[in-house]
């Protein structure tokens, strides 16, 4: 689902902040990714546990509210983190966990 350019700039200052939190921190597991998302005051509730990638850990950050689209997923690695905003359904019905992304491709070099 495609983010609106209000829902990309607030996706972006969210990214970060968060990257900017765990600036050389070892993110090594999804309990320390998820202390220091609560720590910024994210609500647990919103935080959920993906499948690790390539063996880092990996979290969806749940923000949408009143006809927002916006979340956050969120990879771990040693020393930093990504944050990729994207956009997943309102309805209650959809799971942000269950939300299946596009892959993003790498812009033709030639």
């Amino acid at each position: 689902m495609p983010l609106t350019s209000v829902e990309k700039c607030i996706g972006s200052k969210h990214a970060k902040r968060i990257s900017e939190a765990f600036k050389d921190a070892k993110t090594t597991s999804y309990q320390t990714m998820r202390r220091k998302l609560t720590d910024l005051d994210y609500p647990a509730s919103r935080i959920h546990q993906m499948p690790n990638q390539a063996g880092a850990p990996r979290a969806r950050l749940d923000l949408r509210m009143i006809g927002s689209h916006l979340a956050l997923e969120v990879t771990g690695a040693s020393g930093r983190v990504t944050v990729d905003a994207f956009g997943a359904p309102e309805t209650e019905d959809v799971n942000v966990t269950d939300v299946k992304r596009k892959p993003k491709l790498d812009a033709p070099t030639s």
